[in-house]
């Protein structure tokens, strides 16, 4: 029942793929197997073919259309197509997240690796012996000490520096006093160096260095969006810098308020003028 159910909600095929199916291996004889050529060259021969020898098709493609036409009216057929639209919405999003997922994975790679090959180019900066940090007392005694430590716990990195803080925080204050003066004799030389024209120069050449090959991995900025965040700044900028209306009303408001005690002491004086020259300021403004 489900596989008719599918079959009758199928769209109809118009007459122009019905006269294709039937027809294509005798144009895939003239032009080749390939699916475009094919196409191409049923698309010509069918502008050019009879109308009677399309009639077949066009009516079979009209009996297909008013079936299809049919059974979606039923409420079986809503039924039907609601049902093969929502498992195509689901098989679309399956797959979107398939990619996202392969792009997501692809990305992640690309980082490890592009993070590796900076590191490896950081790393490859040439540094002054000079300017190596100088190393603690544990360190020095650590070095010293770590063929009896492999010999005790085998050659495992973690598992020496492991076995060897434990050990460390057992020797005593007189064994620890040699490799705590040549810890301290080393960085005071560095901090000599350091300190020095010459020193700072080094590090500063060394700092530079490290931060060029460190560039070279950045991610680089796509210029039209580096133009269109400039465009955007300078229109916020400018539409910043025009007063609010508001602001505009309350300026003037503002001159105004300031300005009217000298108006209200001139609207008091013109009156006392004119009448101490011999008539009122009023009638004569009128009869002027």
């Amino acid at each position: 029942m489900a596989s008719a159910n599918a079959d009758a909600i199928k769209k109809p095929t118009s007459a122009y793929w019905l006269w294709l199916g039937d027809n294509r291996s005798k144009i895939a004889a003239i032009v080749g197997a390939k699916g475009s050529e094919v196409s191409k060259k049923g698309g010509e021969m069918w502008k050019t073919l009879a109308a009677a020898a399309k009639v077949p098709y066009e009516k079979r493609a009209q009996e297909q259309k008013d079936a299809y036409e049919k059974f979606a009216a039923t409420d079986e057929g809503k039924k039907a197509l609601a049902e093969k639209k929502t498992a195509k919405t689901e098989e679309k999003a399956d797959k979107t997240a398939k990619i996202e997922a392969k792009e997501a994975m692809f990305k992640a790679k690309e980082e490890r690796q592009t993070e590796r090959a900076c590191k490896a180019a950081v790393n490859a900066v040439e540094k002054d012996d000079a300017l190596k940090k100088p190393c603690s007392a544990y360190w020095l005694w650590l070095s010293a000490n770590r063929p009896k430590i492999i010999a005790l716990v085998g050659a495992k990195g973690s598992d020496v520096a492991k076995k060897g803080g434990e050990m460390w925080k057992a020797v005593s204050a007189t064994e620890k006093m040699p490799f705590e003066k040549q810890a301290k004799e080393q960085k005071d030389a560095y901090d000599k160096y350091v300190g020095s024209a010459a020193g700072a120069a080094a590090l500063k050449a060394f700092k530079d260095a490290k931060s060029a090959a460190q560039d070279e991995f950045k991610p680089k900025e796509d210029p039209a969006v580096a133009v269109a965040a400039a465009t955007a700044a300078g229109a916020a900028a400018a539409e910043a810098a025009v007063p609010a209306p508001a602001a505009v009303g309350t300026k003037r408001k503002a001159k105004e308020v300031v300005a009217s005690p000298e108006k209200d002491m001139a609207a008091k004086v013109a009156p006392a003028a004119a009448k101490a020259r011999g008539r009122p300021a009023k009638a004569a403004k009128l009869g002027a």
